[in-house]
């Protein structure tokens, strides 16, 4: 998530958490060593929910709260055996590489004994937490992937504003009709982006999959993964192709910004992130738009993508039972509350979701419960947890390019990431 997604009447904080390095004050408190990715507004948010904690938690205390905390130097910390108590993996791909290595403390006895039930929870919340079948991470709100319509445009078009594209064969039918050229055949307007990295989302429409637990396979060519990328190249060429569409968005202003391509009419749909609500609030206020989950291909249920944050407790962590106290607290519905209603992320939990605090007042808010209703989806969809999860999603990223560009047909393209990364997994096995 970025920094944005801070409302701007929030009380921010700057102060630092310092600590003597020693496990317990003189007052009997428990010093928790927390390392997080966070840094300008979030980084002030999370310590302003630090500080809550240790107020309503009075024998805790938070030492050596280190924000902007990359990945690698958790690793490396972990490696050399000066973990911190917990912390956060700001890539959710990596949970399933530190898990496979013993990297982090499995969960699941914790989780029992706190009365949880993984039914509580979104799917795509708890399910990018579990490495063959075990938890070792909890969620910290996620990130949720839904259709935005720009609604002056579709007015201009002569498509009815309120109504966004209910199939995908509607999806590119709009995306035509939105997409303007000058004189010269050069784009002004994009129809629709759905960027390369979103790839995932598209597999799930088509039904497809890139891994088959049952049998403990990478399946990067299904068939139905090979149908979605064609779609794809399809729906890519109809609005001029992938090299014009780079070309075009190499012009675009930052996302965080009232030169976000979307607000200032470059792009008239878009696949994006739930922060958009607030960024359009704060730097569009007159943009009118719409969100609604991604449509399928036929009359089914529609789709969504996940991602999200994650906190994890390493090996080697010196106060376990505290540092999941944190993390049970942190999946109460105040504590949700809190924690979407400043950084604008998506609750963990059903009952969160349904929280009305989130979706009224400010007018923002109503189209931010689109993606609160969006989440919950049982076509949630997320990438499998798997030991080598970052090396594959790259590949299959690289495909998608290649597909997009021609220099690669689907089959051909999924072909060559099914064997790459079937070795490198096969080292796993």
């Amino acid at each position: 998530m970025t920094s944005a997604r801070i409302s701007a009447n929030l009380l921010l904080f700057g102060f630092f958490l310092l600590g003597c390095g020693c496990s317990a004050t003189s007052e009997g408190k428990t010093r928790l060593r927390v390392w997080s990715m966070w840094t300008g507004d979030e980084e002030k948010v999370f310590r302003d929910l630090l500080r809550y904690y240790e107020r309503t938690h009075p024998h805790i205390t938070f030492e050596n709260v280190s924000t902007n905390y990359e990945d690698s130097k958790t690793i490396r910390a972990i490696i050399a055996g000066s973990p911190p108590d917990f912390c956060t993996i700001a890539d959710p791909k990596l949970i399933g590489q530190l898990a496979a290595n013993n990297a982090l403390r499995c969960l699941d006895d914790l989780f029992k004994k706190q009365g949880f039930r993984r039914e509580a929870f979104t799917p795509g919340s708890i399910g990018q937490c579990l490495y063959k079948g075990k938890l070792y991470a909890m969620p910290y709100l996620v990130d949720c992937y839904a259709l935005l319509w720009n609604k002056d445009a579709f007015i201009a078009a002569g498509l009815d504003p309120e109504r966004p594209p209910r199939t995908l064969d509607e999806l590119q039918q709009f995306a035509v009709r939105l997409t303007q050229r000058d004189e010269n055949g050069n784009l002004t307007r994009l129809g629709c982006q759905i960027e390369p990295q979103h790839y995932g989302l598209l597999l799930a429409v088509f039904g497809g999959r890139l891994y088959d637990p049952e049998r403990d396979a990478i399946t990067a060519d299904d068939p139905r993964n090979v149908a979605a990328l064609r779609w794809y190249k399809q729906f890519l060429d109809a609005q001029g192709g992938l090299a014009k569409v780079n070309a075009f968005s190499q012009g675009f202003g930052l996302g965080q910004s009232a030169n976000n391509p979307f607000f200032v009419g470059k792009i008239a749909m878009m696949v994006n992130g739930q922060w958009n609500p607030y960024w359009a609030f704060r730097y569009a206020p007159r943009l009118r738009y719409g969100a609604a989950a991604f449509p399928p291909r036929t009359a089914q249920p529609p789709y969504t993508w996940l991602g999200g944050n994650f906190f994890v407790i390493p090996t080697g962590s010196r106060h376990v039972q505290e540092a999941w106290d944190f993390f049970a607290w942190m999946q109460t519905d105040e504590a949700q509350f809190r924690f979407a209603d400043t950084m604008h992320g998506v609750p963990n939990t059903f009952t969160a979701l349904r929280d009305e605090r989130l979706r009224r007042g400010e007018s923002w808010r109503p189209v931010f419960g689109k993606f609160l209703d969006i989440a919950g989806s049982r076509n949630a969809a997320y990438f499998p947890v798997l030991p080598i999860t970052g090396f594959y999603d790259n590949l299959m990223t690289h495909a998608v390019e290649a597909v997009g560009f021609g220099s690669k047909t689907p089959e051909d393209a999924l072909r060559d990431v099914q064997e790459r990364v079937s070795r490198e997994y096969a080292k796993w096995q």
